[in-house]
């Protein structure tokens, strides 16, 4: 078992990912504080190869080999029905963020050119590998809020390259579980109406019926892989001496 352990310690936690790590929030009057969004933000697996982006330290500067730019712009109007927010109105921005950058002296904005939260010195739509295959989230409609009338989101998002031991957002897979392959062995023929009563013993169905000839039907195991070993169809008293449930040694699944 360490064997395999190891090889899924290293997909889970260091095999780098994209995933949304910060959220920069301009309005927000859903009944989901920001704290929540950004944490459900995080969660959407987002459809990019990784190779293609660099590492950001705490000391880079947002660009386009580091950072993905999504905005969010939802508004339930007042007097409309309930509107349920998906993950498809995350839209990719390829030409940088478009919120301006907090800086002491507003007044330069009209002397210098506006500063965002990232400096992209060319558009990510222009690179040929995002050009037929434009980035987006893997899923599009996974729920990230549902509006009343009135309420309105409006955020960026950053996707930034990471491993699942920094945080759990930037796992590429989810938790997973492996087993040794069960082995029901019948140690006689259980055969027509007993066979029956067997059958329906099992809630998840792993033994079926099938014809021997003659009229006449014999249990066997149709889906052992299905088996939980729960021992459910041997709980009566008796049946444990028909039916003995193993495991194959050294199978894993």
């Amino acid at each position: 078992m360490k064997f395999i352990s190891f090889p899924c310690y290293l997909v889970v936690m260091q095999l780098p990912t994209m995933a949304i790590g910060k959220v920069l929030s301009a309005n927000n009057t859903s009944i989901i504080q920001d704290e929540v969004l950004a944490h459900k933000l995080g969660l959407i697996p987002i459809k990019v190869d990784p190779r293609l982006f660099e590492y950001m330290s705490e000391n880079d500067v947002p660009n386009e080999k580091n950072t993905i730019v999504f905005k969010l712009n939802a508004l339930c109007k007042k007097g409309s029905q309930r509107l349920i927010v998906l993950s498809s109105e995350l839209k990719w921005l390829p030409n940088s963020s478009e919120l301006i950058l907090a800086t002491e002296s507003p007044a330069s904005y009209s002397i210098t050119k506006q500063k965002t939260y990232t400096s992209f010195s060319s558009s990510q739509d222009t690179l040929p590998e995002f050009s037929n295959y434009p980035i987006a989230p893997k899923d599009v409609d996974i729920i990230i809020a549902k509006h009343g009338p009135g309420q309105e989101i409006e955020l960026e998002a950053h996707v930034v390259k990471d491993i699942g031991m920094t945080h759990a957002k930037w796992s590429p897979v989810a938790t997973a579980k492996y087993g040794v392959l069960p082995k029901v062995v019948f140690l006689r023929d259980i055969e027509d109406d007993e066979a029956e009563t067997f059958v329906k013993k099992c809630p998840i169905k792993v033994f079926d019926m099938e014809d021997i000839g003659k009229g006449k039907k014999r249990a066997t195991v149709a889906r052992p892989r299905v088996c939980t070993l729960s021992r459910e169809c041997i709980r009566e008293e008796g049946w444990d001496k028909n039916v003995a449930m193993r495991r194959v040694n050294g199978h894993i699944i």
